[in-house]
């Protein structure tokens, strides 16, 4: 089942975001199950929203590649998608 992932990174700066996501961009795009990454910045932090196949791919992702790169413990909120179009 596709799912939509969110996280808050509280605290984290753009300039923090940025240096993680250069670091792991290429590699985010070759995991498998990756759809789409959104990010932006907010009063107390960082906004972050993906898509993915499966919660179990993502979760792979996460705890391997984004985890270990954050300044503070991080728990994304998972929704399970009901429809996925694609343009």
């Amino acid at each position: 089942m596709t799912i939509l992932t969110n996280s808050l990174v509280p605290g984290l700066t753009r300039e923090q975001y940025e240096s993680i996501a250069a670091k792991l961009v290429d590699k985010l795009k070759a995991s498998p199950g990756f759809i789409a990454h959104y990010a932006w910045e907010r009063e107390n932090g960082v906004n972050v929203v993906e898509i993915w196949e499966s919660a179990e791919q993502h979760d792979a992702w996460f705890n391997e590649s984004v985890r270990p790169n954050l300044p503070v413990e991080v728990t994304p909120e998972k929704n399970e998608l009901m429809n996925k179009v694609v343009a």
